[in-house]
């Protein structure tokens, strides 16, 4: 049971920081008049900005991305549970 909550717990940290780097690559140069700043990955969750200024945060995406990374991470504890027998 350690080794798959130590693989669960790495994959849901390694799904956060995917989030975290899709903020830095998605955004805009900053100082940009029209910059956007976007988050989320793989589910676009939340856009704001642009010349027209625009708001969107997206629940299903944000509910998607946390089922990918709870998928993939049982899928890695029970791989590594078995695997390491």
């Amino acid at each position: 049971m350690k080794r798959f909550a130590i693989a669960f717990l790495l994959v849901l940290f390694a799904c956060g920081l995917a989030n975290v780097i899709s903020y830095c690559v998605r955004t805009d140069a900053p100082g940009a008049a029209d910059a956007i700043r976007r988050v989320g990955f793989p589910f676009l969750v939340w856009e704001e900005g642009g010349f027209a200024y625009r708001y969107h945060f997206s629940h299903p995406a944000l509910l998607g991305n946390v089922a990918v990374a709870v998928c993939l991470g049982s899928v890695a504890g029970v791989a590594l549970w078995r695997f390491r027998r």
